[in-house]
């Protein structure tokens, strides 16, 4: 019984050091694999919503002190973008919404590129009319236009 309290609280107590020293989800790269990244068009405004999976002692780690450990990942990813919040952190996707990414031009709203500090599996654009395209292995956002 002592040694299985022991070893609990040494693990605790090595959580909380790593927790400390945040060098757990230090590059997004490293300890999360982003599948999905869906961006939803609005107006001039973006929701988009990022799918992931952690490794084995990433997931215990979250499971244990809570998502919002994942923030720093998944602002980092985003170190692009400008005017970002992150809404809604889960343990496996997170949903941010960036406020004036595009820009109105007459009769389109004009989206510049950004780059994504990682890379995703999947790129998917939602535009206001239900159109959307998709990229495979995306390390930054493509540039488009879609109608008012």
């Amino acid at each position: 019984m002592k040694l299985t309290a022991f070893l609990i609280i040494v693990l605790i107590m090595s959580l909380f050091w790593f927790s400390a020293s945040n060098d757990l989800i230090s590059n997004g790269e490293e300890y999360l694999h982003f599948n999905q990244f869906s961006m939803r068009f609005q107006g001039t405004d973006v929701v988009i919503t990022v799918s992931y999976d952690m490794d084995m002692f990433s997931s215990i780690y979250i499971s244990l002190l809570g998502t919002h450990n994942l923030e720093p990942a998944i602002e980092n990813l985003f170190y692009d973008f400008e005017n970002f919040e992150v809404l809604e952190i889960g343990r496996n996707n997170a949903v941010v919404f960036v406020k004036d990414v595009s820009r109105k031009n007459d009769e389109y709203y004009l989206y510049d590129a950004h780059d994504l500090n990682g890379t995703v599996d999947m790129l998917t654009m939602v535009f206001p009319d239900g159109s959307s395209q998709s990229f495979m292995d995306a390390s930054s956002t493509e540039p488009t236009f879609y109608y008012v």
